[in-house]
């Protein structure tokens, strides 16, 4: 006499299990989607936090920093320049911006251009 076979074949899914794995697949792919569609929405908030004006003066510090960081390739060491810094006449609200940026934007632009950037965290709406 053989014993019984502990291992029991599982016959192949049904439709039904088909259907709610594609059900359940699609729900996750509508939660993804969907919470694109919020980080979308905000970024459209901050187009309301997005002012502009004319450049009235440009800084320059003169200051260069060295940042060392330490990685798979060991270390590595590369010099900023953290100094740059546009003046920002917005007339619509009757004050001046400092607005800080980078080396690219600072040698590209002169001082009577036009400037858009984000209102700072501490006033956005």
């Amino acid at each position: 006499m053989t014993p019984p076979n502990p291992r029991t074949i599982v016959p192949n899914t049904s439709k039904r299990d088909t259907l709610i794995a594609i059900g359940a697949g699609l729900l996750v792919l509508v939660l993804i989607i969907y919470g694109i569609s919020l980080l979308n929405d905000r970024t459209a908030l901050s187009a309301g936090n997005k002012i502009s004006g004319v450049i009235t003066a440009k800084h320059d510090a003169k200051q260069v920093k060295k940042e060392i960081s330490f990685g798979r390739k060991g270390l590595s060491a590369r010099e900023t320049d953290p100094g740059y810094s546009f003046e920002i006449r917005v007339e619509k609200e009757g004050r001046t911006y400092t607005v800080p940026v980078n080396r690219e934007l600072f040698e590209s632009r002169k001082v009577g251009d036009q400037q858009s950037f984000i209102r700072p965290p501490s006033e956005q709406r």
